[in-house]
């Protein structure tokens, strides 16, 4: 992208050209006689007319102001384009620094209030999920409600001592747990029935997470889009096992949440949608 970057940078080094652009974003549309009167006046800025008036022309060759016809005002299309590129930077940069900070992530975009983050493997995601939930669940003052939609249950499969430790810091804290759970198999089951134990509140065969899979805190909504592959390993294994002794750790970590493969993780701040979706889970109990 082709930019004219001038940027105002009003203060003691500050042009001319500095000056016109500021004036022009607070007060348009102006003549140049104006821009000159309101330069000495304000900013007490050495200048002759002449040269105010070469610079006004300067910068509309440019594209940074357009002449209208009462004044001159800034040119909305050049605004844009700073606008897009400021953007585009902002983007790249906590790209880079997300990619730095957390494993197994192999892209991450930012719009608005909402992050995009591409995740390697299914482990890899948990991990950040586990960190994200510690970070603002633990230091938050108020009494949370955690809701939960998941496909099937299965992590005290493999974090039974970090699950366990997990619910007790969330209840001693004051927080509550609400699991829905789409699954249920005898592994699902087996998982709930862990989870009631230690003062979670869970139901499987729930119609739930048929898009993605859901967690909900605070006014925090993530959304975690499981590809199809993954979904339907985790479907089939699940429905056939009869009994959960023969469980293959082994067969789940290299066909599911070790597999290489592309996990889409969206985290909202919206505190109306986490409002609605805590309120609906809630109801269910």
């Amino acid at each position: 992208m082709t930019l004219n970057l001038i940027l105002p940078q009003p203060g003691e080094k500050a042009t001319t050209k500095d000056y016109i652009i500021t004036i022009l974003g607070f007060d348009w549309p102006l003549t140049i006689k104006k821009m000159f009167n309101l330069i000495k006046k304000r900013y007490a800025h050495k200048v002759t007319y002449q040269a105010v008036y070469k610079t006004v022309k300067e910068l509309e060759e440019k594209g940074v102001i357009e002449r209208k016809k009462q004044g001159y005002q800034i040119n909305l299309k050049w605004l844009k384009d700073v606008h897009r590129y400021t953007e585009t930077i902002e983007t790249n940069y906590y790209t880079k620094n997300r990619l730095t900070l957390i494993e197994g992530i192999k892209d991450a975009k930012q719009e608005g209030n909402i992050n995009i983050l591409t995740f390697e493997t299914l482990f890899d995601v948990e991990k950040y999920l586990y960190y994200l939930q510690k970070h603002y669940i633990l230091s938050s003052k108020k009494k949370e409600s955690v809701c939960v939609h998941h496909n099937h249950e299965w992590r005290p499969l493999f974090y039974l001592r970090a699950e366990y430790n997990w619910i007790n810091k969330i209840a001693s804290s004051g927080h509550k747990t609400y699991v829905l759970c789409a699954g249920n198999t005898i592994i699902d089951k087996w998982c709930a029935n862990f989870y009631k134990s230690i003062g979670c509140n869970i139901k499987t065969g729930v119609n739930c997470a048929s898009t993605c899979e859901l967690i909900v805190f605070g006014d925090v909504v993530i959304q975690i889009y499981l590809p199809g592959e993954i979904k339907n390993y985790l479907n089939k294994y699940f429905s056939k096992c009869i009994n959960i002794e023969k469980i293959s750790h082994k067969d789940l970590i290299e066909n599911v949440f070790e597999k290489k493969t592309e996990i889409k993780v969206i985290i909202n701040k919206d505190s109306a949608l986490a409002e609605q979706l805590i309120k609906d889970t809630i109801n269910y109990f």
